[in-house]
């Protein structure tokens, strides 16, 4: 389908409409966004800020750090927790595993990195000694207590 550009009134009311919307219907309205041949874009990140912003508060963010990385040995200073098993955590404490990781970034307490799009990779490749691949892991930082103190020091 052939793209067309937007007048300012049909641009309003599709801002009105994504603005309304419950998040959990927020799918069909992308869908029927996308069949009406409509590309807009940074949906993804705003679904992504509004559930952070909820899930901020639901997190007793150094309980969970002290909880996910007990009985962890460090690796050159950071925790390497596999992604199915922070997933497998978060899922536990009802929390969506995205919006946790992006919550630990945005205070420093994970390495993150940069995909080819520019957007931020919360999680890294680790390389386990004698395997032929890595796998990807959410590296939370030893010092992640200084990192947080800091980070809510800056604010």
């Amino acid at each position: 389908m052939e793209k067309e550009n937007l007048d300012l009134k049909t641009a309003i009311q599709i801002a009105k409409i994504v603005v309304a919307v419950p998040e959990n219907r927020m799918p069909i309205i992308w869908d029927i966004f996308s069949q009406a041949g409509l590309d807009i874009g940074g949906l993804d990140e705003m679904a992504e800020w509004k559930a952070l912003t909820k899930q901020a508060f639901l997190i007793d963010t150094e309980k969970f750090l002290t909880d996910i990385t007990k009985g962890r040995e460090p690796v050159n200073g950071e925790y390497q927790i596999p992604v199915g098993e922070f997933n497998e955590y978060c899922s536990k404490q009802k929390l969506n595993a995205r919006c946790t990781r992006r919550h630990l970034a945005g205070l420093e307490a994970i390495r993150t990195g940069k995909l080819s799009s520019g957007r931020a990779d919360y999680t890294c490749p680790v390389w386990k000694q004698g395997a032929s691949s890595s796998y990807r892991c959410v590296c939370i930082f030893t010092d992640w207590k200084q990192r947080i103190k800091e980070a809510e020091d800056r604010q």
